[in-house]
C-alpha cells in the first residue's frame, strides 16, 4: 500500500483536542477535497500514515511500554528514554495532541477519521466502483469500517495512557479521553470538551469495533485479485497492510482484556484467529527469520513504511532499528534488553536467539526484533500478531478457572517456541502466561501496561536503582499536555498529580 500524501492536514480547520492550529491557507475545503470515492480513500491512506508517526507506533509506543518497566536498559546516552527508565514525569506528554517534531498523535487520527466518516454518506452511490464480488456499498462500508477502527486504535492509546482501565481505579479517578466523534468543519466545531469517564471511552472504542468488523471485508476478500476483489480503480488494498475484520476481532480481543472482560477477550481472539489465512504462530525454526520478512508472517494488522516515506534524518532518528541496533553506521542504539528480561527465558526457547550479545553490540543483549529489513533503517513495523491472540485466549481463559483451555492456548504458542507443553493450574499457570506475555512481546510495548491494567507493581531493573511503582503512583498516568489544559478553558481536567 502506498501512503498517499495527506489530504486532511489540508483542511482549513484542524482540531486536536480542544485546540484549533492555523493551516495553509490555500488548502482545499473538506467538501472538494473528500468529493469523490478515490478523496476519502485518500483520507483513510493518510490516517494510516498518522500510525507510525515516531510517538506512536513508529518507535515511542513499541519502547515505552517496556522501558516504563523493567525489559530495557540504556546503551548510549542520547537523552532519549532516559527519563523513562526512571519514570519521570510527563514523557508520554506527547501521545495526546500536535507538538512540535511529534506529529499530531492520537488525535490526528482521531480527526482524520472523523472527516471520513461524515463524508462517506454525502457520496453518491453510483460513482462508487465495485467488482464482482465486491459491491460499491461493500466500498462504502469497508472504508468507513478502516476509519472506525483506526479511531478505535487511537481512543485506546489515549484510554490506557492517560486513564485507569476500568474497574481498577485509584481512589476514585475516572477520567478517560475527550471523544470527538464528528469532523471539525466549523469553529464551534472545535470547542473545547471535558473528559468523558473511562468506562465511556472504553464503551465508544468497543462500538467503533464492532461496527468495524459488521462493515469491513475479510482478507480473503482482500486478497482476490480483482475483477473479483476490491476494486481494481481505487488500489491495491492489502493484508495486513489495511484493516479487516481480523484486525477489528483482534484489537477488540485486547480492549476487552484490559477491560477485565476475559469471556469476551477470548471469544474475539477465538473470532480473529479464524479469520486470518494462517492460524499458527509460526513455528521455532522460522522465529528469527520472521523479524525480517516483510510483511511478518505472523501480522494481522502492520503498518507499511517505504523507503521515500524516511528521508533525511527520518531513519537514524526516527526508526525502532536505530534506536534499538548499531546494525548501519549513524544508528542511535539506545536501549537493550535488561538481564531481567534476559533471565525470564527458559532454556530451549527460541526467543532468547533474538539477542546477540557481542564486544559489537556493546556486550549487551541487542535484540534483533527490528532490524531494518528493507534497508536504510526501513522496517514494517507488526502492529498485531497472531501469538498475541494465543496469549489473549491463554490469559483470558486462565483467569476465568478454564486451565485446560488456558493450557491448549499456551501450549500452542509454547511448542512454536521450542519448549515443552505446561500441565501447570491456578496461579502458577497465570504466572507462567504473564511471563510468556513478558519474553514473547518484548519491544512490542506490552510489558508495562499488562502491570498496570493488572494493579500490580511496576518492577523496574535493579541496574537503574529505581524503586517498584506501586499501583497508586500518580506516574501511571501520564500528563496531559498543559498547552491542551490552558486552550480547553478549564474543561479538560488534568490528571492527579500534575
Amino acid at each position: 500500500m502506498k501512503f498517499k500524501k495527506i489530504l486532511i492536514a489540508c483542511m482549513s480547520i484542524s482540531m486536536v483536542a480542544c485546540s484549533i492550529e492555523t493551516v495553509d491557507q490555500s488548502a482545499l475545503d473538506p467538501a472538494t477535497a473528500l468529493n469523490t470515492v478515490a478523496g476519502v480513500q485518500s483520507a483513510v491512506l493518510s490516517t494510516y500514515r498518522r500510525v507510525w508517526e515516531f510517538n506512536l507506533y513508529g518507535q515511542q509506543i513499541n519502547i515505552h511500554g517496556d522501558a516504563f518497566a523493567d525489559n530495557v536498559e540504556i546503551v548510549n546516552r542520547t537523552g532519549r528514554y532516559e527519563q523513562e527508565v526512571v519514570n519521570g514525569i510527563g514523557v508520554f506528554a506527547n501521545r495526546w495532541g500536535a507538538q512540535t517534531g511529534f506529529g499530531e498523535g492520537c488525535y490526528g487520527i482521531v480527526k482524520d477519521a472523523n472527516y471520513v466518516l461524515d463524508f462517506l454518506p454525502q457520496l453518491n452511490l453510483a460513482t462508487v466502483p465495485s467488482s464482482l464480488t465486491v459491491t460499491s456499498q461493500n466500498v462504502i462500508d469497508h472504508l468507513a469500517g478502516e476509519a472506525k477502527f483506526l479511531r478505535a486504535l487511537a481512543f485506546f492509546e489515549i484510554a490506557r495512557v492517560y486513564g485507569y482501565e476500568p474497574g481498577r481505579e485509584v481512589n476514585g479517578f475516572n477520567l478517560g479521553a475527550v471523544i470527538r466523534t464528528t469532523a471539525t468543519l466549523a469553529v464551534s466545531d472545535a470547542a473545547p470538551k471535558a473528559r468523558s469517564t473511562n468506562l465511556e471511552t472504553y464503551q465508544q472504542i468497543e462500538k467503533d469495533l464492532q461496527e468495524a468488523f459488521t462493515g469491513m471485508l475479510p482478507a480473503s476478500a482482500l486478497a482476490i485479485p480483482a475483477p473479483s476483489g476490491w476494486p481494481a480503480a481505487l488500489g491495491a488494498n492489502t493484508f495486513p497492510y489495511r484493516a479487516t475484520k481480523a484486525a477489528a476481532a483482534a484489537l477488540l480481543a485486547k480492549v476487552y482484556l484490559y477491560w477485565g472482560r476475559y469471556a469476551d477477550a477470548d471469544a474475539q481472539a477465538t473470532a480473529a484467529l479464524g479469520l486470518v489465512p494462517t492460524p499458527l504462530p509460526v513455528n521455532a525454526a522460522g522465529y528469527v527469520a520472521s523479524f525480517a520478512s516483510t510483511p511478518h508472517p505472523e501480522s494481522i494488522f502492520e503498518a507499511e513504511i517505504r523507503p521515500t516515506d524516511f528521508s533525511g534524518v527520518d531513519g537514524p532518528n526516527n526508526s525502532m532499528n536505530s534506536v534499538t541496533t548499531n546494525l548501519l553506521g549513524g544508528s542511535q542504539y539506545v536501549v537493550a534488553a535488561s538481564p531481567e528480561l534476559i533471565a525470564a527465558h527458559e532454556v530451549g526457547d527460541i526467543r532468547r536467539t533474538i539477542y546477540v550479545t557481542t564486544a559489537a553490540t556493546l556486550s549487551k543483549p541487542q535484540t534483533r526484533k527490528w532490524p531494518g529489513e528493507k534497508g536504510a533503517f526501513v522496517e514494517n513495523i507488526p502492529i498485531m500478531r497472531r501469538s498475541e491472540l494465543y496469549l489473549i485466549q491463554a490469559e483470558s481463559r486462565a483467569r476465568t478457572n478454564n486451565d485446560a483451555g488456558a493450557q491448549t492456548a499456551i501450549n500452542v504458542l509454547r511448542t512454536n517456541r521450542g519448549l515443552t507443553a505446561t500441565a501447570l493450574t491456578g496461579q502458577q499457570l497465570i504466572d507462567l502466561i504473564m511471563n510468556e506475555r513478558r519474553v514473547e512481546l518484548a519491544f512490542e510495548g506490552h510489558r508495562f501496561f499488562d502491570l498496570k491494567r493488572l494493579g500490580l507493581p511496576i518492577t523496574k531493573p535493579a541496574a537503574t536503582n529505581t524503586s517498584p511503582l506501586q499501583p497508586n503512583d500518580f506516574r501511571l498516568l501520564q500528563q496531559i499536555p498543559f498547552d491542551q489544559i490552558t486552550l480547553s478553558r478549564g474543561l479538560l481536567l488534568q490528571n492527579p498529580g500534575y
